[in-house]
């Protein structure tokens, strides 16, 4: 986590980029200009990329930073991933999964979910992500689904589900995970849902709001009063900006966070 103290009272630009699942799966990004005072502090938190190849065997591993899920069942030939954190902006900090952290977010770019085979529906969504069916052929044929994130659902708000071999990505909604069902070990995970206060679609949750009773409000503006302009959404399949100047398709590698600003006339 850093913090960000607004220099000056003036309109800023926040663009961030989640992180990419372990295995390369893209990440969500996130754009919107919004008033800050002088001296406002935002809180940015920067999600960690998946990780591939991790583990000795039966030995499972913890997510990463801001969301993306962890796997439970490891296969000894290592081919095993973590989910991608998403990257926010809060308004109140604490540990990255504190709850009263959490729902003070007024933007958020899903991480991408972690894939080992099949097909490549797990990037980071927009206001939801995809979700992912996964065949096995043990005694006919066996389907499981891990469901994609949305508005207002998903494994957890902002979590990330931890699944068999591979983990769901982080974001406003992190994404669900296959596990272990009768003996079969889930093997992909779907990337989280964005956020972003004031943009059309979003669902903003009520300040009452506990991490056992989420609130829905039906309508895009953080409570706060925070709300984004001219926002911008892309999903971790489409062509998007890069950081560092050109476009991408879908964000890989750690997320990223650019705040920028126009000096007003004196």
């Amino acid at each position: 986590m850093q913090t960000f103290t607004a220099p000056l009272n003036t309109n800023y630009k926040i663009e961030c980029w989640g992180a990419s699942g372990g295995t390369g799966r893209p990440a969500a990004y996130t754009k919107g200009y919004i008033d800050i005072s002088e001296n406002f502090i935002l809180y940015v938190y920067v999600g960690e990329k998946g990780n591939h190849r991790l583990s000795n065997y039966d030995q499972p591993v913890s997510g990463t930073f801001n969301g993306g899920g962890g796997f439970l069942c490891p296969y000894p030939d290592l081919n095993n991933a973590t989910g991608g954190g998403a990257t926010d902006i809060r308004l109140q900090s604490g540990n990255w999964d504190d709850f009263s952290s959490l729902k003070s977010r007024i933007m958020v770019a899903a991480g991408g979910g972690a894939f080992i085979n099949g097909r490549i529906q797990s990037y980071g969504g927009t206001l939801s992500s995809l979700g992912e069916a996964e065949n096995h052929y043990l005694d006919g044929l066996h389907t499981t689904i891990s469901q994609g994130a949305s508005q207002t659902s998903g494994y957890k708000f902002g979590i990330g589900q931890d699944g068999g071999r591979a983990g769901g990505g982080g974001g406003y909604y992190g994404g669900c995970a296959h596990g272990n069902e009768g003996g079969l070990v889930g093997l992909r995970g779907s990337g989280g849902s964005s956020f972003i206060s004031g943009y059309s679609g979003c669902d903003a949750i009520a300040e009452s709001s506990t991490e056992d009773n989420i609130i829905h409000t039906g309508q895009p503006n953080h409570y706060s009063g925070k709300v984004f302009t001219n926002s911008v959404m892309i999903d971790g399949g489409s062509t998007m900006p890069k950081p560092g100047g050109g476009t991408e398709t879908g964000h890989s590698g750690n997320g990223y966070c650019i705040i920028s600003w126009i000096s007003p006339s004196l």
